[in-house]
């Protein structure tokens, strides 16, 4: 088993497509429409086998409650490069909600919000950090 996609469900699909293909540059991979042709789905494209669905229909922006709220907290995207990646979204529009931070599990990110208020993570992981050392004792050649 494996991760496949998130999805989420968007209010504006124009401005959520500019914020994730544009600034952050996932590639649309395909649509689905429900019976009467209209728009359902959009799938976008991260990585190998791993999608962000925005399925339409939204009304609301949720409120984002760190200390309290159940459920999904943050969608949270692994990258080489932080500081590139950061620097090239930034050029590109993309505001961050914060400036590159140390974690307590020895890695790095950055935080921000999409134009709909779900909250993302970026994250480089290093070689100290449990993910990393995971990632390597399972893959080991």
């Amino acid at each position: 088993m494996r991760f496949g996609h998130v999805a989420i469900r968007v209010k504006d699909i124009d401005k959520m497509l500019e914020f994730y293909c544009k600034g952050m540059g996932f590639k649309e991979a395909f649509r689905i429409n429900n019976d009467d042709g209209s728009l359902r789905i959009v799938y976008l494209h991260i990585s190998e086998g791993q999608y962000l669905e925005l399925c339409l229909g939204g009304e609301e922006k949720p409120s984002f409650d760190d200390s309290k709220s159940v459920g999904v907290r943050h969608i949270s995207f692994t990258v080489d490069d932080l500081a590139k990646s950061k620097e090239e979204m930034e050029q590109k529009g993309v505001v961050f909600d914060s400036e590159i931070l140390d974690t307590r599990d020895n890695n790095k990110n950055v935080w921000l919000f999409d134009p709909e208020g779900n909250k993302l993570e970026l994250v480089k992981t290093y070689p100290d950090s449990p993910h990393y050392k995971f990632e390597k004792s399972l893959y080991k050649k």
